[in-house]
C-alpha cells in the first residue's frame, strides 16, 4: 500500500534528514513537503510587512524543497504578500496564517493574478486562515482548482463551524486530517465520503507513526488505501 504524507514542513531550518527518520518508521513513501512558517514571514511581528532577509529566506527555502523533488516527494509554494507565481516544479500551494500572525494584503494589486494563475494551472491549495478569509478564498477558487482544508478546519475556524456554513458541501474541498480529531474524520467520512480526506502528520508538530495509526483505527481496505494515498495522487497535477 502506497503511504503518502499530505502535511509535513521541512526546510533550511527543518532539513529532511530529520523527518526522513519518522516517515521511514511508519512505512511512509513520500508526501508534500512546505517550508516552515519562521523561512517565509515573522510570524511574531503581527505589523510586519516584509524585508530582504525574508524576501532571500523564501528563494533559499524554495531552492531547498525543489531539490528534494522526486517521484514519491511533491512540494508546494509557500504563498506571501509578494503574491510570487509558483515554479513549475511545485505541485500545489500552501496558504498559511493565523490570527495573531501579519496578514495577508488582500487589497494588493499582485493577489487575484497570481491566484488566477494557481487555478490555471490547477494547483491545489492548502488553505489555513481565520474563518471569514478562508470562506472569501474559497469563494474566489470557485471550483477551478482544488481547495484543502488543514486538521479539518481545526485552525480555520473549527470542524463544525464550516461544516454549518456548508463549506464540506463543495466538491472541490478536500481535508487533511493532521492532529484532527477521530470523531471529526469519521462525521465528514459519514457525510461525504472519504475521496476527499488526505492523510496529513503536520511534522514536526504531529508524530507521522501516530498520525497514520489514527486512521488505520478508523478506515480499511480500499478506503483506507484511497486515504492514505490515492486521493492525494489523484488531485496533484501531473
Amino acid at each position: 500500500m502506497l503511504i503518502l504524507d499530505a502535511h509535513a514542513h521541512c526546510g533550511l531550518t527543518l532539513p529532511f534528514e530529520k523527518l526522513q527518520p519518522y516517515w521511514e518508521a511508519a512505512r511512509i513513501d513520500g508526501g508534500v513537503l512546505f517550508a516552515p512558517v519562521e523561512e517565509i514571514y515573522d510570524r511574531y511581528d503581527y505589523s510586519f510587512t516584509d524585508s530582504q532577509f525574508y524576501q532571500q529566506s523564501r528563494k533559499r527555502v524554495h531552492a531547498y524543497l525543489e531539490s528534494l523533488q522526486g517521484k514519491t516527494i511533491f512540494t508546494y509554494w509557500f504563498i506571501w504578500n509578494d503574491f510570487a507565481f509558483p515554479p513549475n516544479s511545485f505541485k500545489g500551494i500552501k496558504w498559511h496564517r493565523h490570527s495573531s500572525e501579519p496578514e495577508y494584503n488582500y487589497s494588493s494589486e499582485r493577489f487575484e493574478p497570481c491566484l488566477n494563475y494557481i487555478c490555471s494551472k490547477k494547483l491545489p491549495i492548502i488553505i489555513e486562515e481565520e474563518f471569514h478569509y478562508t470562506l472569501e478564498l474559497l469563494q474566489k477558487i470557485d471550483g477551478r482548482s482544488v481547495a484543502i482544508i488543514p486538521h479539518l478546519g481545526m485552525l480555520n475556524g473549527g470542524y463544525a463551524r464550516l461544516k454549518q456554513a456548508g463549506v464540506f458541501e463543495n466538491t472541490a474541498v478536500y481535508v487533511d486530517t493532521a492532529l484532527a480529531g477521530s470523531n471529526e474524520i469519521r462525521d465528514f467520512t459519514q457525510n461525504y465520503g472519504p475521496d476527499r480526506i488526505l492523510f496529513g502528520s503536520d511534522f514536526p508538530f504531529g508524530v507521522p507513526a501516530k498520525e497514520l495509526a489514527k486512521l488505520e483505527n478508523i478506515f480499511s481496505g480500499a478506503e483506507l488505501k484511497k486515504v492514505l494515498g490515492e486521493n492525494l495522487l489523484a488531485l496533484l497535477p501531473a
